[in-house]
């Protein structure tokens, strides 16, 4: 499988590192805005090539959005209207839901998108912050799942399950309040 990781930090370059030793990518592909990010990224051997948004998405089956979540909602119906009508496959990892629900509740290619939130972290931000383990036994909140595809869900659902991570389910409304406390 060819992995789109747009934003190589903590988050994003941890991904790599354990989707690349657990066999889940073939390939990761990195979008990433900071030159110096790109950089270590590929000299530490987190992603295999470094490209254009627009490029990765042509030559990736998932697609992971793993920036702040008000890039994460501005890049989402973009991605949307280029992936209506295949079967690739796009998820955040953002830790607010509401306002990306709001934005892609819509899209024609709603169901193409999966809402996950891996509740796992360090303070650390940047490709050199990355850890291998760190979504090891935490848990992973799918937001309204009954607006993805079913296959779309089962292929982020089999990515969490290889992460170790436990699964649960939520209203994105629900988990936003939850979140906050």
């Amino acid at each position: 499988m060819v992995i789109t990781i747009v934003g190589i930090g903590l988050i994003g370059g941890s991904l790599a590192l354990d989707l690349r030793k657990r066999k889940f990518a073939d390939r990761i592909i990195g979008v990433e805005s900071s030159i110096q990010h790109q950089n270590i990224a590929l000299l530490c051997g987190l992603i295999d090539e470094v490209d254009t948004l627009e490029n990765a998405i042509e030559k990736s089956d998932l697609i992971l959005l793993c920036t702040p979540v008000n890039s994460n909602c501005a890049m989402l119906p973009v991605i949307l209207d280029r992936i209506a009508g295949t079967t690739k496959v796009v998820t955040d990892m953002g830790s607010t839901k509401g306002t990306i629900a709001q934005i892609s509740k819509d899209h024609p290619a709603r169901g193409r998108y999966v809402a996950a939130h891996p509740m796992a972290g360090t303070e650390y931000s940047g490709p050199l912050a990355a850890i291998g383990k760190l979504f090891d036994y935490k848990t992973a909140i799918i937001c309204d799942r009954e607006l993805s595809d079913k296959d779309a869900l089962l292929e982020v659902e089999t990515m969490m399950k290889i992460l170790n991570m436990h699964i649960t389910y939520m209203d994105s409304a629900i988990h936003d309040v939850h979140v906050a406390y």
